[in-house]
């Protein structure tokens, strides 16, 4: 929705998801600040991929570990286009999935989008016929703001979309809804029963580190998919994944996404640069990073030495992210995605990384779950998942260096304190949330320290949890040395075994 600067905004609750704005009215158009020169960004490389990819996708996601394509931090996967269910079956096959659901929407103003300030909320919502209708009323009354130097559209959009975010005062109001983050659990999955490549089954497969979760929910919105409803301009603001975690984004039908990245190798100045543009805001919202409501544009980054990779995704194209990549873009117009989180043994690395640089940042953004919990279930399921042997050698080394640092930080408490007390956990499956940290915020899995006298619990790599003078301290551990000497055994077995299991 285009709006004048001077007109009165209107209750997001109250929204009318067919009001639509007259179009400009200006005759005479300026030249918008940024051209298509401006634009030219390093294509991400991009890969031709065959249904033999479905058959075992972290086959796929090792093979671009080894020819180092984790440098550029994100690759486009070409489908077979036999793969792709046409738009109109697609749409009509989703709305009898969702039967009538409403969606809510973030309500992004382009103007607005470099101010840092928390998105707004359609609560009210749309079904996917209403959304489906303003998209693309949207689109078809949308004038440029500016004199079109292209024809090719998807490039004009982003000359004006750039333009508008960079230079808000010279444009009017441009107003979008996105509905984002929509659980596929709950909503739909917009895969066909029986489609290949279908996301939610995809952690299932050998060497994925997450086919060990049961449960549908067991971790929703990191291994469960996120389904997306875009529309022109809504758009996704800089962000790494979870944990550093890798992402599968397939975009089932509609219009294009342009999609940026930065390398992993320019992760560090672009977080820097990230808190020095925004340090007045970052007083008052320390978590501005990560609640994804800023947008900066390629162009200014790269005047800082940031280097961005850039593309367009079109349906039937899967964009992988991979470890410490910062990603943003927008949409060209309505269109349906779907996300997912996954972790290959490559990951296990930029877990450290990723907590690390949570500690360091003063804990705003919380571990989503322990590494050690995850790592036990896989162990507890050693017979029943699959992985190759060089996997195994990741996991197994992996487990041992924890289980090392666990001990220690054990032994460090029973010297640090006198009479400590050990208590081993009355329920050793009992959920990994159970027990969070006085200090940090963290989850804490194999062990916490207890002071008895102000009844603070933390973790034991803090040594200490209160400022009591003596502290009744006791020591409360989920397995002890033996059963993690055991676990780990078990583990190297599988390493040291000569076939995948």
């Amino acid at each position: 929705m285009k709006r004048s600067q001077k007109q009165r905004k209107q209750s997001r609750n109250s929204k009318n998801s067919d009001d639509i704005t007259e179009h400009h009215s200006k005759l005479l158009l300026e030249r918008f600040p940024y051209s298509i020169k401006d634009l030219q960004f390093r294509e991400v490389p991009t890969l031709h991929v065959n249904q033999d990819f479905f058959l075992d996708p972290f086959k796929t996601i090792d093979d671009l570990y080894a020819k180092g394509y984790e440098k550029f931090g994100i690759v486009k996967l070409l489908l077979p286009s036999e793969l792709i269910v046409p738009e109109k079956k697609f749409f009509s096959d989703l709305e009898m999935k969702l039967k009538g659901k409403r969606v809510e929407t973030r309500v992004q103003t382009l103007n607005q989008l470099q101010a840092g300030e928390i998105f707004g909320s359609n609560i009210v919502g749309f079904t996917l016929q209403e959304y489906m209708s303003y998209a693309n009323k949207f689109e078809c009354s949308y004038k440029l703001q500016g004199a079109r130097e292209v024809s090719n559209q998807i490039r004009q959009n982003e000359i004006e979309f750039w333009s508008i975010v960079d230079f808000p005062d010279r444009y009017d109001e441009v107003e979008v809804e996105y509905a984002a983050d929509l659980l596929a659990t709950k909503y739909a999955t917009g895969f066909q029963d029986g489609q290949l490549g279908n996301l939610s089954t995809i952690n299932k497969n050998c060497n994925s580190i997450f086919q060990v979760l049961q449960e549908k929910n067991e971790m929703s919105g990191i291994s469960v998919p996120w389904l997306y409803l875009g529309m022109k301009y809504a758009n996704f603001c800089w962000h790494k994944e979870d944990l550093n975690l890798n992402s599968l984004n397939y975009m089932h039908a509609g219009a294009p996404k342009t999609w940026y990245a930065i390398p992993p190798s320019h992760s560090e100045k672009f977080l820097q640069y990230f808190n020095k543009k925004y340090e007045k805001e970052r007083i008052h919202n320390p978590r501005l990073l990560y609640d994804i409501v800023c947008q900066i544009s390629p162009i200014e980054l790269a005047e800082q030495q940031i280097s961005i990779i850039r593309t367009e995704q079109h349906p039937g194209e899967l964009i992988i992210t991979l470890g410490a990549t910062y990603h943003a873009g927008f949409s060209h117009g309505f269109n349906c995605s779907e996300a997912v989180n996954v972790a290959p043994t490559q990951w296990l690395d930029e877990y450290d990384r990723a907590s690390t640089e949570y500690r360091m940042d003063g804990n705003y953004k919380k571990v989503s779950f322990p590494l050690e919990w995850l790592l036990t279930k896989v162990v507890l399921m050693a017979d029943q998942v699959k992985f190759t042997k060089q996997s195994w050698i990741k996991l197994s080394d992996k487990f041992k260096m924890m289980i090392q640092s666990e001990i220690d930080n054990r032994n460090s408490i029973i010297a640090l304190y006198e009479q400590v007390k050990i208590v081993e956990f009355a329920n050793k499956l009992e959920k990994y949330d159970r027990n969070v940290c006085k200090i940090c915020s963290n989850y804490m899995f194999f062990s916490y320290i207890f002071c008895g006298k102000c009844l603070k619990k933390g973790c034991i790599a803090h040594q200490s949890v209160c400022a009591c003078s003596n502290p009744k301290i006791s020591l409360y551990i989920r397995y002890n040395s033996e059963e993690l000497q055991t676990m780990l055994t078990t583990l190297e077995s599988k390493a040291n075994s000569k076939t995948m299991q």
